[in-house]
């Protein structure tokens, strides 16, 4: 069952069909505060008629041949193929330049896209960089004002809007990241007993984080920081209250709003008068106080998650993670004293200039956490380290594969023995989100055979062996340790996405490299 939370317009007489598209499951759809929210804004366009569509969506209101425009949000590297698989579904071609005046454009935006297009540019007609509200209003006006005309006619248009590339016309003109203002908080539009949270409401109290940790995209593709006013976040708390009574504050840097504390008594107060359920999307280390954890655990909540990313402080230092030894034991010593029951922890390997002392020093502080905290749960969730377009880490090498296994060979020896449940992730899948995390070059259809293959790891890696002994492609291992240039002189092939200061980056990696 949905309830909408906002006034729909009635009797809409559109003039273009969309389905705006999910590459997950419906219940996931529904978790995603950012594909809900466009879903609201296109849906509350007089001229627009727009339809969610998922992967496992078994039918909808409109036909393909009614539609004039698909929008797919892209959020993870993997993503793509499940958005080529659903073109499939729909029969149609996959490839930009196979579509005829017959097929609706395609269009995406999301955070991967905004970083670095270039290896899906092939199956775009149009891509939303940065932030969706702004550009998409425009880009939507253009499509209802173009309607009756080519799709060339249309594609001009929208290449001459800020935040959108027409990969058609290349990489000679700088496409600049658009940064929305914020003013009002994004909350839950549509609760759902079928969201993976169900019935959740869920409010972006701010956007950005100013620690801009080194590796961190989301750090650096959301700047600037910007912070909901503390009234409009009580407004939308008490909208939420009134349909659910479960609440969930969603940030990079959640705790570090200037109100944090304000908003947690506000939400406390009412849990006095209706049970509250409350989670936040994080912890910062060097945030979670008293008043913090009393408050999740007052309202109902067993564990928390906080991100150490490095086990030793010279580690997180280089990674500009500026958290020592001592405020992660307090962390958890809080959490425990205040009665949460455990903690999820998590951490890489394989960031540059780490050694074996590093991964040692991991063990020793999880070693040091479970015997100071006895009887409380902690889990460690270690992946490896995946370098980002438009991060200062951008232009660092991934760690060797053998490497990184034998040091997860090492944790796992090590860190179960102490009672700590580890979550490492595939090192392999991780070698094949850096290869499209940081690809200059088409892929499409390098992508098209790993859906032919079969679509799972193996197809991934066999299909590009295959395709580097043709002479297709550069050879698989190298290519995922670095795909492009060590030189922070050099252009690099996603630099026509204005994000950032080239320099600033440059002068940060300076920095991280320098000896301690």
């Amino acid at each position: 069952m949905e309830k909408f939370l906002y006034e729909r317009l009635q009797n809409k007489n559109p003039k273009i069909n969309a389905w705006f598209a999910f590459p997950a499951i419906e219940s996931f759809a529904m978790a995603s505060l950012g594909f809900l929210s466009i879903f609201k804004q296109l849906d509350l366009m007089e001229d627009v008629f727009v339809e969610r569509v998922y992967s496992d969506s078994k039918t909808t209101v409109a036909s393909v041949d009614e539609l004039d425009v698909i929008g797919f949000s892209n959020s993870f590297e993997i993503d793509i193929l499940t958005i080529l698989k659903m073109l499939s579904k729909y029969k149609i071609p996959p490839l930009s330049k196979d579509r005829g005046e017959e097929y609706p454009l395609i269009f995406g935006g999301g955070p991967v896209l905004s970083a670095n297009p270039v290896p899906f540019e092939e199956f775009y007609d149009f891509i939303s960089v940065g932030d969706g509200k702004v550009v998409l209003d425009k880009a939507f006006k253009v499509l209802v004002e173009k309607r009756n005309e080519t799709k060339e006619a249309k594609l001009k248009a929208l290449s001459e809007i800020e935040g959108i590339w027409v990969p058609k016309y290349g990489k000679e003109k700088t496409v600049k990241k658009i940064s929305d203002e914020v003013t009002e908080p994004v909350y839950t539009p549509i609760l759902s007993d079928k969201s993976y949270f169900k019935d959740t409401f869920i409010i972006e109290i701010e956007r950005g984080c100013p620690k801009t940790c080194n590796f961190c995209l989301a750090s650096w593709l959301n700047l600037p920081v910007r912070y909901v006013e503390y009234e409009k976040i009580i407004k939308a708390i008490d909208l939420g209250l009134q349909n659910t009574n479960k609440i969930a504050l969603l940030g990079a840097y959640v705790a570090g709003h200037p109100k944090f504390n304000e908003i947690l008594n506000y939400i406390r107060e009412k849990n006095k008068i209706n049970p509250v359920e409350l989670t936040l999307s994080s912890l910062r280390a060097d945030l979670a106080d008293e008043q913090v954890i009393r408050t999740l655990v007052e309202c109902g909540a067993k564990s928390a998650t906080i991100a150490v990313e490095a086990g030793s402080e010279r580690l997180r230092k280089v990674i500009n993670k500026d958290l020592t030894d001592e405020q992660i034991l307090k962390t958890v010593e809080n959490a425990r004293k205040f009665g949460l029951k455990g903690l999820k922890i998590y951490a890489m390997i394989g960031l540059p200039t780490e050694t074996d002392d590093d991964i040692f020093a991991l063990i020793d502080l999880m070693k040091r956490l479970k015997e100071a905290n006895k009887g409380f749960e902690l889990s460690l969730s270690v992946a490896s380290f995946i370098p980002k377009a438009h991060t200062p880490f951008q232009w660092c090498k991934k760690a060797d594969h053998k490497d990184l296994e034998k040091k997860m060979t090492v944790l796992k020896n090590k860190i179960s023995p102490l009672g700590v449940n580890l979550r490492p992730s595939s090192i392999e899948w991780d070698s094949i989100q850096s290869v499209l995390s940081r690809a200059g070059i088409p892929l499409s259809s390098y992508l098209l055979k790993v859906i032919e293959n079969g679509g799972n790891l193996g197809a991934f890696k066999q299909t590009w062996r295959r395709m580097a002994k043709a002479g297709i492609l550069p050879e698989l291992e190298s290519y995922a340790k670095m795909p492009i240039t060590e030189n922070p002189d050099d252009t690099l092939p996603w630099e026509f996405i204005s994000v950032t200061d080239k320099n600033i980056l440059k002068r940060r990696l300076e920095d991280a490299l320098k000896p301690l």
